[in-house]
């Protein structure tokens, strides 16, 4: 992977966790986890939004697509470490054939309009993909409901050092 990549979501999360972060408690924080799927969306947007997503980013547009895949093969080589990006869109929404080519394998799903049925899948996914984790996606969905973006990192660890106080 590109050092460019990493720098890049280094920069993004010096940038939240310098709005985010008092000191007034313990915090962590990436954006290693939500950097691919805004990524993959510049690589799909146009105008206006293509050059906020990509100044949000800290790298061009058109290469945005093959840095998200890259970062998200490199997440998944780490110990411990499950990385999930994914995108539903509601059954007869109209996509650009050339993004949807772009997307990682297995990160592009359908909602049918059942909102229960869609629910259960998405619910699914996220436990899935986070080990069991995180059960729910933490999202209402309705009829209006047009896209569902989700992205997910969960960490399994054991501490070579225990903490002490």
């Amino acid at each position: 992977m590109d050092n460019t990549t990493v720098r890049a979501v280094n920069r993004l999360t010096a940038r939240w966790a310098g709005r985010t972060v008092t000191g007034e408690r313990d915090s962590v924080l990436t954006a290693a986890g939500v950097w691919p799927l805004l990524a993959l969306l510049a690589d799909g947007a146009g105008g206006p939004a293509r050059e906020e997503l990509a100044g949000a980013l800290g790298i061009p547009a058109g290469s945005a697509a093959k840095a998200a895949r890259e970062l998200l093969g490199a997440l998944a080589g780490v110990r411990g470490l499950q990385a999930a990006t994914g995108l539903w869109a509601k059954a007869g929404l109209a996509l650009e054939e050339r993004w949807l080519a772009e997307l990682p394998q297995g990160a592009r799903g359908e909602l049918s309009g059942d909102t229960e049925a869609d629910t259960k899948s998405l619910d699914a996914w996220a436990s899935e993909r986070t080990g069991g984790l995180i059960e729910k996606m933490p999202v209402e969905l309705g009829e209006e409901t047009l896209l569902v973006l989700a992205s997910a990192l969960a960490l399994r660890l054991t501490w070579a050092d225990t903490f002490t106080e």
